[in-house]
């Protein structure tokens, strides 16, 4: 390995243990109550050393929100890919992100997040709209190969606007702990989806290419489907 390599691959682990022990202070503290001092002090490092891999605390707790968000992932996908429809793709996939993501620590800190300075952060940066367009860009472009999107769509809009309507909803499942999260699905199907989808003249989902053959109801996922994978 070369010295270069060699010191990209120390840099990366020292990142690595850096999120590591913010995890556990986090775990300990809280996100709240967690600094910068706890952080270093667990991850055997001194102050000055954690600020050479993060500028402030909030770009600490961004990347460690991307970390989880990441890993969330690759279950939704899998869960997405399940749906008869790019309509059910978008109501169940925004659904299961929403309430899988609540069930989080981070999530619970970010739905109330409006006076926090990692509040103002995240609100300030694309960090949810690049969130959701590593999520969301695999399905929107096997839509749109086929015809189904809505043309002109402007994608980063598109990304920031499907971040926004999971927090949305993961603030209703929030206040709601107990609400099977499909009650929600016919509002996403109302007024998310049309943005999106192109319709047919009866007002269901159509390809612009063909027309859609199949005319049942579009299937409901059970409430237990969202959370048999936590």
């Amino acid at each position: 390995m070369s010295p270069r390599h060699s010191t990209r691959a120390a840099n990366g682990d020292a990142r690595s243990g850096i999120l590591q022990a913010a995890e556990r202070c986090i775990q300990r503290y809280g996100i709240r109550k967690t600094t910068m001092d706890d952080i270093a002090r667990e991850a055997g490092m001194s102050r000055p050393s954690v600020y050479r891999y993060f500028a402030d605390r909030e770009d600490l707790l961004l990347a460690l929100l991307s970390e989880h968000s990441r890993a969330l992932t690759e279950r939704a996908r899998r869960f997405i890919a399940q749906q008869p429809s790019v309509e059910d793709g978008l109501v169940e996939g925004l659904l299961y992100i929403a309430d899988h993501g609540r069930r989080h620590e981070f999530a619970h800190f970010l739905v109330s997040m409006d006076d926090s300075e990692f509040g103002q952060r995240v609100a300030s940066t694309d960090a949810f709209a690049t969130l959701a367009g590593e999520f969301w860009d695999p399905f929107l472009d096997a839509a749109e190969g086929r015809g189904e999107l809505r043309a002109g769509l402007d994608r980063h809009d598109v990304h920031v606007w499907l971040a926004q309507v999971g927090l949305v909803l993961m603030g209703l499942l929030e206040r709601e702990p107990e609400s099977d999260p499909a009650k929600f699905g016919d509002l996403v199907r109302s007024f998310v989806v049309p943005a999106f989808v192109i319709a047919s003249r009866d007002g269901k989902p159509a390809k612009a290419t063909r027309a859609v053959t199949k005319t049942t109801r579009p299937r409901r996922v059970p409430a237990a489907r969202y959370r048999s994978d936590k």
